[in-house]
């Protein structure tokens, strides 16, 4: 059976311009291990994920990540409405600029309350998104 390569949605809001750091190299680093991946930028469209095997979901973190603080509101209302996320492997990242405090268990949350399949998450410090850099799991 001939090797098919797993396609990967990264979905971000790159409000701020925090998400926009770490998606380039994180689409590199997922090229490189083999994956398809298409990048969209939240508010730029409609998006389809039929084609994709999985969905990666990120949010800047805003101030000081303490108290109350979730995914920005495109990011809620992209996992509140888009078509087929209940069929998909989801995982999480966000990028903050002091911690990212509680922002996981929301998006983990809505991601379960449409009934897809929570995978991993990954927080990224906005100064050193390298430090410490993970790939999400497959």
């Amino acid at each position: 059976m001939p090797f098919k390569p797993k396609r990967v949605l990264i979905a971000f809001d790159n409000e701020g311009g925090r998400c926009g750091i770490v998606v380039p190299r994180m689409k590199m680093l997922l090229e490189d291990r083999a994956f398809e991946v298409e990048t969209y930028e939240l508010g730029s469209g409609e998006a389809d994920l039929d084609s994709f095997d999985g969905v990666l979901i990120g949010t800047p973190v805003k101030g000081l990540g303490l108290r109350n603080v979730g995914p920005t509101p495109r990011v809620a209302e992209f996992i509140n409405t888009v078509a087929g996320l209940d069929e998909k492997k989801v995982g999480l990242f966000c990028v903050y600029d002091v911690r990212e405090g509680d922002v996981f268990d929301k998006m983990k949350n809505l991601v379960y309350e449409r009934g897809a399949e929570y995978v991993s998450e990954w927080a990224y410090w906005r100064l050193r998104p390298e430090e410490g850099e993970t790939i999400l799991p497959a």
